[in-house]
């Protein structure tokens, strides 16, 4: 049976090539920018975006829960562009179509499929998400060994809730406690008391205190920080959000 070549698999071809694999003449890099996906329709997809040149970094990109924009990188665009030409790759597993089963189950399916595309070795890996990612990124770090998905050598909620995976409770127990967390809250978010219940759980699983680095968004001005300010783009949202992100992910060395 022929297989059909539909515009993601030539897509995904193409990067495939663009990316090098290898030989005696050595491996070429992206000269400019990309973006692959989803690749395959359901929860299980994924886009992954490459960077020009040599990636110094894979960011998971976890997404909130807010209906079918919110689970393609839409609302993050600009944002996933930024990481990007700070010489990230972002991986943006959709893992949920609607609100039924186990999204955790999904997004590990989707990082697999992105991680077997892109074959990066020594490179690290950031779990980073928004909203309902922001609990999902933790819970992710925490039960990625034995997933055959890569375990984060650092991890950061922007406006997290308390809990990402409904369909079970995840146990953060697991989570290596050399593990940096990076915690954006913005001072008016209604949804504040969540982040607490989320390091709330952290401290149940004897997560160090000292592992944590908490920046706050403050309003000021026009700018107000609320629960959708990280999907901003305007000077005071970048550098509420996207600064001290960069920071924390130019902090993180190589993978141990």
């Amino acid at each position: 049976m022929r297989t059909a070549l539909t515009p993601v698999v030539i897509a995904v071809a193409l990067a495939s090539v663009l990316a090098g694999c290898g030989g005696g003449g050595g491996s070429a890099l992206p000269t400019r920018p990309s973006v692959v996906g989803p690749i395959t329709q359901d929860a299980n997809g994924v886009w992954i975006f490459r960077p020009a040149g040599k990636p110094k970094r894979v960011v998971i990109f976890f997404h909130g829960q807010a209906g079918r924009r919110e689970n393609t990188p839409a609302n993050h665009r600009p944002w996933i562009n930024h990481l990007v030409s700070k010489g990230a790759v972002v991986v943006y597993p959709r893992y949920e179509m609607d609100y039924s089963g186990s999204v955790l189950k999904a997004a590990n399916a989707g990082v697999k499929t992105a991680m077997d595309q892109l074959d990066l070795k020594d490179v690290p890996v950031v779990a980073m998400g928004y909203s309902r990612g922001g609990a999902l990124a933790v819970e992710y770090a925490a039960s990625a060994a034995g997933q055959n998905v890569p375990v984060p050598s650092g991890i950061e909620s922007v406006n997290p809730v308390q809990v990402g995976e409904q369909a079970h409770i995840v146990d953060l127990r697991p989570l290596r406690h050399d593990t940096p967390y990076a915690l954006i809250v913005s001072d008016k978010d209604p949804a504040t008391g969540n982040a607490r219940l989320l390091l709330k759980r952290l401290e149940l699983a004897k997560f160090p205190a000292g592992e944590i680095r908490l920046n706050v968004a403050r309003s000021h001005g026009k700018f107000v920080a609320d629960h959708l300010a990280p999907l901003g783009t305007s000077s005071a949202a970048r550098r509420a959000y996207w600064a001290p992100t960069d920071a924390f992910l130019a902090s993180l060395g190589r993978p141990s």
